[in-house]
């Protein structure tokens, strides 16, 4: 037996003999919001009928698979999408005129008909209706009917209940039936009718498999918490939407990421053309074309499960049965875990009060699905929800289902910052700095009981815990801390990290010179930069000294422009003008004083830069 692809062709009428699905046998729901039917179903003469909902042909079309004994070539007929308007494009009339006689007759003028009315029969060719006025007062809507007799005379009928019209031709009848076998295919759009046919037409059994699309299934876990451990119990959460009752399947929950890609198959796609050139173009005449679009949307039951490199499947043992329209939850999966209950607090995170959690360990050869954990507790019944995301074999991870209110924790910290060894490198200081970083963590026990406080310490980039008692993890460091009833406990975190620093010394100032001076640990380090600090004290000294003169010298010289001026305003010579002469000549004396004391400080200031260029150079 082989399976074989499938031609697929179009459609109007199913055969009458057409055998529809005996039976689903076997449904996998995945996390990719697909579901695998697989069918049993009897090929008779008139082919196998299989109503499809329109929501999910594409699917169907896409991943069909047959597995017939005959080998024979297999066919799937349909309506087209675009059968009804195809229909009546080939019929003299539209659709609505099959629910309205009186429009159908002004639709089908010449026809041949045959009218009965009151006994009376009349043949003609319709020539439509008309109007009519009524016979009785206050009475609307009347009408005739036109009709041009076999000798040419014409005659009018009262169009009314009493009338009945026969098309005298077949092809006109046959028009009629095709026209509202179309409509009633339409009328059930939401359903599309393959006919499943064959070039064998002797009667046997196939099987068949496809995709279509149906909900996510879900997870709910259930975790007991015991003195024996902690019991998981996954229950699943499934919904039949895929319009077929499942009776006694075999039911196989499967997870993973695979790729589910909708495409249209069986949309009518039309691909675009270059509109010829014409000797008159019709104006504004829109050019159209189509494309095709991608999408992309208590105790467990007997399970067999098997996992791959990135999915897991769960198959009841137990046949399932769920209607159409219709959600069940099961429980398919219980396992007993060791004791993992903690007292956690995440260090870095503020909070108040340490967390109830458990640590689930995957104990199985296969990935636990992802879903809401809700734990139980003999003291007190529902202890808390949390969500367990998807663990594969031997992983690990923290579930805190609610807060431990009766313990209290508080934080501080502290850094510190140590030199370690250092050197001078042309002018440049080489530090190597040794940080400290020191958290405290105050742990008020309970008043009732005592706890083992987990404390996860979160771990940073660069930093060694230096703290005894450390259990490395992924991403924190954790302590395992005994906090007795109604006691204070603390632990110091301590981490630390070297850090080079590479600082120019030439241009520091006094203030970083001290800083660096008060930290070195080599003593010739420390007192190459006390020397610095000494000549970066007399250079200051010395600039406040030239600003000093450069004062001095700027009031000299305006005193000395103030005496010229009046000495020039007044013109005379008496004894006050010859004192101010006097005046100006001795200040001419006290600026080359002051210019004489700047240039010395000047000269001073360069010495200076020199020796602090010769003391790093030497160092």
């Amino acid at each position: 037996m082989r399976v074989i692809s499938c031609v697929i062709l179009a459609s109007l009428v199913l055969p009458a003999n057409a055998e529809t699905l005996q039976r689903i046998n076997a449904v996998t729901l995945s996390t990719a919001g697909l579901a695998m039917i697989e069918a049993q179903g009897a090929l008779a003469e008139g082919g196998l009928h299989l109503p499809i909902r329109r929501t999910d042909i594409d699917s169907f079309l896409k991943s069909l698979r047959l597995s017939d004994p005959s080998q024979a070539v297999p066919m799937l007929t349909m309506a087209s999408p675009g059968a009804l308007e195809d229909n009546f494009a080939a019929l003299p009339f539209p659709p609505e005129a099959l629910g309205d006689l009186r429009r159908l007759i002004d639709t089908m003028i010449g026809t041949p008909v045959e009218i009965e009315r009151r006994g009376n029969v009349i043949a003609g060719a319709l020539m439509g209706t008309q109007e009519t006025a009524c016979a009785l007062e206050g009475q609307r809507g009347c009408a005739s009917i036109s009709l041009r007799m076999e000798d040419g005379r014409l005659r009018q009928i009262l169009f009314d209940e009493a009338i009945e019209v026969t098309f005298l031709e077949a092809n006109d009848r046959a028009s009629v039936a095709q026209g509202l076998e179309a409509l009633r295919r339409s009328a059930r759009a939401h359903i599309v009718d393959v006919q499943l046919s064959s070039s064998d037409p002797a009667p046997r059994d196939i099987s068949l498999g496809w995709l279509q699309p149906a909900p996510v299934w879900k997870t709910a876990w259930r975790a007991e918490d015991g003195p024996g451990g902690v019991t998981l119990t996954g229950w699943a959460v499934i919904e039949n939407a895929s319009a077929h009752d499942w009776e006694e399947v075999t039911l196989t929950l499967a997870t993973g990421a695979v790729q589910a890609l909708e495409v249209q198959l069986y949309d009518r796609l039309d691909a675009p053309r270059k509109l010829a050139t014409q000797m008159l173009e019709p104006a504004n005449m829109p050019q159209m074309a189509r494309g095709m679009i991608f999408e992309s949307e208590m105790d467990a039951a007997p399970v067999a499960m098997d996992d791959g490199e990135s999915f897991s499947r769960f198959t009841f043992s137990t046949p399932v049965s769920i209607r159409a329209g219709e959600m069940i939850s099961l429980p398919f999966l219980s396992e007993q875990l060791e004791e993992a209950r903690l007292t956690l607090y995440r260090g870095g995170s503020g909070a108040e009060h340490p967390m109830i959690a458990i640590e689930f360990e995957n104990p199985l050869p296969l990935r636990l699905p992802a879903g809401v954990v809700t734990l139980y507790e003999a003291a007190r019944g529902h202890a808390g929800d949390a969500m367990l995301p998807e663990l594969p074999p031997g992983a690990r991870d923290v579930i805190e289902f609610a807060h431990d209110t009766a313990v209290r924790v508080r934080e501080s910290l502290s850094e510190t910052r140590q030199v370690q060894s250092a050197r001078i490198v042309d002018g440049v200081l080489v530090a190597t700095e040794q940080l400290e970083r020191r958290t405290t963590y105050r742990i008020e026990g309970a008043p009732d009981a005592a706890r083992v406080l987990t404390l996860a310490h979160p771990l940073r980039d660069g930093w060694e815990v230096a703290t005894e008692g450390a259990i490395p993890g992924f991403n924190d460091t954790r302590f395992a801390v005994d906090v007795p009833a109604g006691e204070i406990v603390s632990l110091d975190v301590l981490e630390t990290r070297l850090m080079r620093s590479e600082v120019a010394l030439l241009p520091l100032d006094l203030e970083t010179l001290a800083h660096w001076a008060n930290r070195l640990p080599e003593t010739e380090l420390q007192q190459v930069l006390e020397a610095m600090q000494d000549l970066r004290r007399e250079e200051a000294r010395l600039r406040q000294t030239l600003n000093d003169l450069r004062d001095q010298e700027a009031e000299l010289v305006a005193d000395q422009s103030r005496l010229v001026g009046l000495i020039v305003q007044l013109g005379d010579d008496g004894p006050a003008t010859r004192d101010r002469r006097t005046r100006v000549d001795a200040i001419d004396a006290e600026i080359d004083v002051l210019r004489s004391k700047r240039a010395q400080a000047q000269s001073r200031l360069s010495e200076i830069a020199q020796t602090l260029r010769n003391l790093l150079l030497d160092s």
